[in-house]
């Protein structure tokens, strides 16, 4: 991991990830880049400007352009970088569209982001920047809840139904756990439609263990109507843990039939939230079990 791409809007939320972002990076030796989005100018004000003249001010833009910078180098010296090179950068349009061409631009490895999440009609209709982001970052996305320091969190909880694997998905899984040094929790929920027994549950993800050579894991089955709210119950329950999940990259009318439960997981989870978009094919679990030991309860 070499870059880390953190968008910035000067709220509480994106000063935790921010502050989250430099203990990742001192970690493993990496920079960040933080970029800030404006929204674009209103045609109306730009004819207004236009006639104005004031588009043809260099030292007005040059100023409005530096402002949110000056801004962020008056917050970011009260805070210990950890020896992490640091950028600023400005761009217009918005979040959702701008975030994942600049991750493309910047080559980022990694975006953390706040949130302050959706509610209510406003998420049924419009969903939260959290949620658009998280289906459509083309790498990890990060979702900071609250601001921990690395040392302290020592549990992953990989919620799975082994439908979405995929072997990127796995080994930036695998490198998040390194990065954590973290157990992993690899969670089942089974619910009412679920035909296979636990026996037979517990043999496929065992299974997977193998194929993927997962280390320092434990197993949980657990029975519940909704997968959201056994996940969301399961990780409160377990202190010093985050949560890793994959994710189908929908938009459109596929995205408002079927959602996303690692979207409504990041966005209303008291935990932070690590997520990966699967943008190419799944694959399918070979129907076989290697004899593994485990130390699942």
């Amino acid at each position: 991991m070499q870059k880390i791409l953190v968008p910035f809007d000067f709220s509480p939320a994106s000063k935790r990830a921010y502050k989250f972002s430099l203990e990742i990076a001192s970690a493993v030796g990496a920079e960040v880049s933080v970029l800030h989005i404006k929204k674009p100018i209103s045609l109306y004000l730009k004819i207004l400007n236009r006639y104005l003249d004031f588009a043809n001010d260099i030292s007005a833009r040059m100023q409005a352009s530096l402002a949110p910078q000056n801004r962020f180098e008056n917050f970011s010296k009260h805070i210990e970088k950890k020896n992490v090179p640091v950028s600023f950068l400005t761009k217009f349009g918005k979040l959702d569209k701008a975030l994942p061409m600049e991750v493309i631009v910047q080559n980022a490895d990694l975006v953390v982001m706040g949130t302050r999440g959706a509610n209510g009609l406003k998420e049924l209709l419009l969903g939260s920047n959290t949620e658009k982001i998280v289906r459509t970052a083309p790498v990890p996305v990060l979702v900071v809840h609250e601001y921990t320091a690395l040392s302290k969190i020592k549990h992953i909880v990989f919620p799975t139904n082994l439908e979405l694997i995929n072997k990127n998905l796995l080994e930036k899984l695998k490198e998040l756990q390194l990065i954590f040094n973290a157990k992993l929790h690899i969670l089942y929920v089974k619910t009412p439609a679920e035909p296979e027994s636990e026996k037979q549950i517990r043999k496929r993800l065992l299974a997977f263990v193998d194929i993927y050579e997962i280390e320092n894991f434990t197993i949980h089955i657990r029975s519940a109507v909704g997968e959201t709210n056994a996940i969301l119950s399961f990780s409160s329950g377990l202190d010093d843990s985050m949560i890793a999940m994959g994710t189908r990259a929908l938009t459109g009318l596929n995205h408002l039939i079927l959602g996303s439960i690692t979207e409504d997981v990041a966005n209303h989870a008291a935990n932070n939230v690590w997520t990966y978009a699967l943008h190419g094919q799944t694959e399918t679990l070979p129907a076989l079990h290697a004899n593994r030991s485990n130390n699942s309860p």
